[in-house]
């Protein structure tokens, strides 16, 4: 059964910049629950488990998988993963790097992408995470990146809502090759996707 794993990491990271140095103390930041919603994981399809420290979610779905060829329904899905987070008041935070790790398997010619947007609810910055896969492949792969803007809830607050989007699709090539197949498939044992989020705090 393909799944898909999504495992938030909540490093305190010490960045060497003005007013990031320090974190709230241990145990003072919690995800409190998480909702999701999307074609790649319908009602029913996922299940989540939050660490005993609160810094930690893991999401399983069930229905994470596109391939080719087949319908646009079959080639595109996405998911839409919200996670409330608390913290102590006087501290705001951004968002750092993502990492995904998965497997995808593409014949001549098939193209395929993951694509992961990011915003916390009541603001309008969106950063966003795009990585294409050319063919051929046929491999595990690993992705990070850093976001080149950084997304703060207001300073006055101690809870936040983040908003996760992944998509993944593939697009098969024109004739006479647009039979080839491809696939991504996310797996919650060996073709496991994980989104890794690392945080640098700020004293307001």
């Amino acid at each position: 059964m393909a799944a898909m794993v999504v495992l938030l990491m909540l490093g305190l990271l010490q960045l060497a910049l003005p007013g990031l140095a320090q974190s709230p103390p241990p145990g003072a930041v919690k995800i409190e629950k998480f909702g999701y919603a999307g074609t790649g994981c319908p009602p029913g399809s996922a299940d989540g488990i939050i660490s005993s420290t609160g810094k930690e979610l893991t999401v399983l779905f069930s229905a994470y998988t596109v391939s080719t060829p087949g319908s646009l329904a079959d080639r595109r899905k996405n998911c839409q993963v919200a996670v409330s987070l608390s913290f102590p008041a006087g501290f705001t935070f951004t968002l750092v790097t993502v990492t995904f790790r998965g497997y995808a398997e593409f014949q001549e010619g098939v193209q395929g992408t993951l694509v992961a947007s990011y915003y916390l609810a009541g603001t309008e910055q969106t950063e966003s995470v795009v990585k294409n896969l050319p063919p051929p492949v046929r491999d595990n792969f690993t992705i990070t990146d850093s976001f080149p803007a950084f997304i703060y809830p207001q300073c006055n607050s101690t809870s936040v809502l983040l908003n996760i989007n992944s998509e993944a699709r593939v697009v098969p090539p024109p004739p006479p090759l647009n039979n080839n197949e491809g696939v991504i498939n996310v797996d919650a044992q060996d073709l496991a996707l994980v989104q890794q989020f690392g945080l640098s705090w700020k004293i307001c």
